[in-house]
């Protein structure tokens, strides 16, 4: 009787594993969806990297509406632009030690498109909880406007920016032909080939 374990001890580990069972899988799920549910609400935002006023509802990232429409096409329109504002925007991080970035003319384009887009994103936020009926068409409409306007502008300061990316590069020589480039391996080759010894 005396090296048994006593009858408590067997049922307070008991209780314990079957705590450390149970709660372990709900800790693990309730993080899981935690996670799931920022990395969606950050996929939905204009800007994922950035925080902006709006809160746009999370079904806007597959509903057929009109005002989620409207947010998914200014969402690809500041994807269009967002890398090429960044050099304007040095990080927090490192601000005392970097010198402000020179200005650039299109990266501020981008910076006015981006800005436009978030303006007009939260009038389309604030126009989706307008009543259905005659005013909230004609707001879409006068939206769908704007946003088409917006999606231009970024269209335009992104081929801007291609533009002086190609016109920036330096010139390449001709390449070489297929047909002169084996010529020149059969060459290179040839000379390599031991020559017979003279007689």
């Amino acid at each position: 009787m005396a090296g048994r374990k006593p009858y408590h001890f067997v049922v307070e580990w008991f209780l314990l594993v079957l705590l450390v069972v149970l709660l372990v899988p709900v800790a693990v799920l309730t993080s899981a969806a935690l996670v799931t549910a920022e990395s969606l609400r950050r996929a939905n935002r204009l800007m994922p990297g950035r925080t902006t006023a709006t809160s746009p509802p999370l079904r806007w990232l597959w509903s057929p509406g009109s005002a989620a429409g409207l947010h998914r096409r200014l969402k690809s329109a500041c994807h269009l632009v967002a890398g090429l504002a960044r050099p304007l925007e040095p990080g927090a991080k490192w601000r005392r030690r970097r010198p402000a970035p020179p200005v650039d003319g299109i990266a501020q384009l981008a910076r006015d498109v981006l800005e436009e887009a978030v303006i007009l994103d939260r009038q389309v936020v604030s126009a989706s909880y307008v009543a259905r009926g005659a005013p909230r068409a004609q707001t879409m409409a006068s939206l769908e406007y704007q946003v088409r306007a917006v999606e231009d502008a970024a269209r335009r300061v992104h081929q801007l920016a291609t533009r002086r990316a190609l016109l920036s590069r330096p010139p390449v020589p001709d390449a070489l032909s297929l047909d002169q480039r084996i010529a020149a391996m059969e060459e290179a080759l040839g000379e390599l080939t031991p020559r017979p010894p003279a007689v």
